[in-house]
């Protein structure tokens, strides 16, 4: 080989081994796979970005609560910066993994994708959880969708199935937590019942502040379900900026069990909702519901409740033990929820509080935008409503 040849071989060689080093040192991989990684994805290029500040300020305060073997890696997009990637765990603290040089839409599928591939591939664990920051509208995707906004890219959002077949691709999650308004839906749920094991959310608004995450930090880590709610739970009521917020409205889904919910869903929605049958206006007035913000329209109805009063005695008893083992953890605190927008915040129908909503098709042309919203997610057929003319 000629010399200049030969030098320019040992110049690419030299090149190589420095920046395999440069990444290896900023990378920090682990030779082995940590017990856990809790990925905490916020969307945040939006009215948000300063409970985002804060949420990893409270990460960083509770450190020390990170088991030993256990990572947790933060992506956050924020309204005034482009993205950044942290990693934090109980010996190094919090240090900027990934700056990105542009701005991303953090609701586009393909960004999502990338990103939480990128962090997988090179955070190796045993186990992962997810969790999310946003604003949030529940089964919703023509008015609202789901999970944003990111301002920097006309106001988009994120939906559910999109979101499904984006975690289809990627390894099974042991939770997903919604720390995020409206999104605890038996269709959300039933959609992303084989991408993870467990789904923590809010059928209803959550307070701004969201989830103390110096308190739940040890159970983000380890899977601990039961935890993170009794922790989230917990710290309420409290004062926080200036404001008073009174509680939470929080439960776990186990989507081991949502095939069975729906197969006994689907008995009752055949029978009582054929040929287009709805739900009786006073009726809906007895039934818990959460509503939103964003609309007069009513589609947070408390599922438990509901379906107590829709099905005979003996109907509804057969239909709760299927429901009692999907949904096992509800949790309300004190009952008295409110953050200033919903209209019926209050748990009224204590006896029946299921902690995930359901939807109901409805004439009108508010309804049939929703209607149409629901016949988008797996559960319209496997619980009975595409037999029924809605």
């Amino acid at each position: 080989m000629p010399m200049k040849a030969r030098f320019l071989h040992l110049i690419i060689y030299i090149c190589t081994i420095l920046a395999l080093s440069a990444c290896n040192d900023s990378l920090d991989i682990p030779d082995e796979p940590e017990d856990s990684v809790a990925i905490i994805y916020w969307i945040g290029d939006n009215n948000l970005s300063s409970w985002a500040e804060d949420d990893i300020t409270e990460l960083v305060q509770g450190k020390d609560n990170i088991p030993a073997n256990s990572k947790i890696v933060i992506y956050v997009d924020k309204s005034s910066s482009r993205p950044i990637i942290y990693q934090l765990d109980a010996k190094n603290g919090l240090k900027v993994w990934k700056e990105f040089t542009q701005e991303q839409d953090c609701t586009d599928s393909l960004t999502l994708l990338t990103n939480l591939r990128d962090i997988i591939q090179n955070f190796p664990a045993k186990k992962y959880g997810l969790t999310f920051g946003a604003h949030g509208s529940g089964m919703v995707i023509n008015r609202r969708k789901a999970l944003g906004p990111d301002w920097s890219h006309n106001n988009n959002w994120l939906n559910i199935p999109t979101l499904r077949g984006i975690l289809e691709r990627l390894p099974h999650m042991s939770y997903i937590f919604f720390d995020v308004c409206f999104m605890q839906s038996i269709e959300g749920a039933y959609e992303l019942r084989n991408v993870t094991d467990w789904i923590i959310g809010s059928p209803a608004e959550i307070p701004n502040p969201g989830a103390p995450y110096h308190i739940i930090e040890k159970d983000l880590c380890t899977g601990n379900v039961q935890g993170i709610i009794n922790g989230y739970d917990g710290y309420y009521p409290v004062s926080y900026k200036g404001a008073s917020y009174k509680g939470t409205i929080l439960s776990a889904v186990d989507c081991s069990q949502l095939g069975n919910l729906a197969n006994s869903t689907r008995q009752c929605i055949e029978n009582i909702f054929a040929n287009r049958q709805t739900l009786e206006s006073s009726m809906t007035q007895e039934i818990q519901k959460y509503s939103s913000e964003f609309s007069s329209y009513t589609y947070c109805y408390d599922m438990n409740s509901a379906m107590h009063k829709i099905l005979s005695e003996d109907d509804y008893s057969n239909w709760s033990e299927a429901f009692k083992k999907a949904i096992p953890i509800r949790e309300y605190n004190i009952g008295r929820w409110t953050a200033g927008h919903c209209s019926n915040p209050n748990i009224y129908d204590e006896d029946h509080f299921g902690g995930i909503s359901m939807y109901f098709p409805q004439e009108g042309t508010e309804g049939e935008i929703k209607n149409n919203d629901l016949k988008c997610y797996q559960w319209y057929k496997d619980a009975g409503w595409s037999e029924t003319g809605w």
